[in-house]
């Protein structure tokens, strides 16, 4: 029998949950996945969550909030998952659970892979309510798709 425990959204999730969703500058070949994703990835395939998906213009990465819309990304599996997934922390200034200090709040989540099957990942969601504010200029994402949107804009 797997071992399981009640993560923060109250869903029942395997103790040796070792995947992530990323949906911007941690998907493959974007910055951060260079940095600390390659060479550590078993596999990915496309996926898309429930979400509304932003571009922060001043800090030029994206911020997926709650929302009725779909993100789409990439579905992670990885190796040395307990080593990576705490330098992700770092790039993604996450300080553990409801910190009031982070920019994203990481959570387990259900994706839909392109099978249409569902999964749960750990996935980074923005934390700050700072959206669209003079500090933090906004561009929304409609498509979902943040690779496509850089494509379209770079």
């Amino acid at each position: 029998m797997m071992e399981s425990f009640v993560n923060q959204t109250n869903v029942q999730t395997p103790v040796d949950l070792k995947r992530l969703f990323a949906y911007g500058s941690l998907m493959e070949g974007f910055f951060n996945y260079e940095k600390v994703l390659q060479g550590n990835v078993i596999s990915h395939t496309p996926g898309r969550v429930r979400g509304l998906l932003y571009h922060q213009t001043k800090k030029g990465y994206p911020a997926m909030v709650s929302g009725d819309g779909w993100v789409r990304g990439e579905f992670i599996k990885l190796e040395k998952f307990d080593e990576i997934i705490l330098l992700c922390d770092k790039i993604e200034a996450y300080f553990g659970y409801d910190h009031p200090n982070n920019e994203y709040e990481r959570r387990v989540s259900k994706v839909e892979l392109a099978n249409r099957e569902t999964s749960l990942a750990w996935i980074y969601w923005y934390a700050r309510n700072d959206l669209n504010s003079f500090e933090n200029p906004v561009i929304p994402v409609s498509s979902g798709n943040w690779r496509e949107f850089m494509q379209k804009n770079s």
